[in-house]
């Protein structure tokens, strides 16, 4: 049946900006740009006359990618300003790291907005939300030694 997690995939506004945040803000690696018209990328997709920009990054020094997807044609709807973490659909990506404090103050000098500073919880785990650039969640993840 199901035997790995392949990648996880994100619908995006801009795609331009979307690469500039994950590559020069988080440091992933672009693995693949493609685009799609039509035909059999819109039957699988169950929309019709489909045309997609696709951006594939990788996580350096794992098998983690994040395939992000930006609709020409048809567009869809923004997050809406009211998304909280507990709406019903997509609610984040999580990004582990060793030392959780030293990323988080490098990325609010690259002028990341977060949710909150990192807290801790009583096993140890440290983590904190912050936004993307569609004002998706991500998640920063420090697990214990």
């Amino acid at each position: 049946m199901i035997k790995n997690l392949h990648h996880t995939n994100l619908v995006v506004s801009n795609i331009e900006k979307t690469k500039e945040f994950y590559t020069k803000i988080l440091g992933l690696k672009i693995v693949l740009e493609e685009s799609f018209e039509k035909g059999e990328f819109s039957r699988g997709v169950g929309l019709s006359e489909t045309r997609v920009l696709l951006v594939m990054f990788s996580v350096p020094g794992s098998s983690t990618l994040l395939e992000t997807f930006q609709y020409l044609h048809p567009t869809g709807h923004p997050i809406p300003d009211n998304f909280k973490a507990n709406d019903i659909g997509f609610g984040h990506i999580c990004f582990e790291v060793t030392n959780i404090q030293n990323t988080y103050q490098k990325l609010l000098k690259r002028g990341v907005e977060f949710a909150s500073a990192p807290v801790t919880m009583p096993s140890g785990v440290r983590w904190c939300y912050f936004y993307g650039p569609d004002r998706e969640f991500l998640e920063l993840l420090e697990l214990p030694a």
